[in-house]
């Protein structure tokens, strides 16, 4: 049985037609394994975020909702740069 590392699987689910793509790049590319990971954490804190009252709650969604289509941009990147 192989397990998915959770970074792997957030990055699968965004872009499920380039499974194979992703996969392959993970397994050769450390600097794409660092983008799915650098991904996920992304993913959790606008979740947080998102879900906060906190008074700095609105500049922190913003803030990583930028992040996040940054980090989605380079991930296509290395997916378009993989064809």
């Amino acid at each position: 049985m192989t397990v998915i590392k959770s970074s792997l699987f957030h990055v699968l689910e965004k872009f499920p037609d380039r499974g194979g793509d992703i996969k392959r790049l993970y397994k050769e590319s450390p600097e794409f394994q660092t983008v799915c990971e650098d991904y996920r954490l992304c993913a959790q804190a606008l979740h947080h975020w998102n879900q906060s009252n906190e008074k700095e709650a609105a500049t922190r969604r913003q803030e990583y909702a930028q992040l996040f289509q940054e980090l989605i941009d380079e991930i296509c990147l290395y997916l378009n740069e993989s064809v």
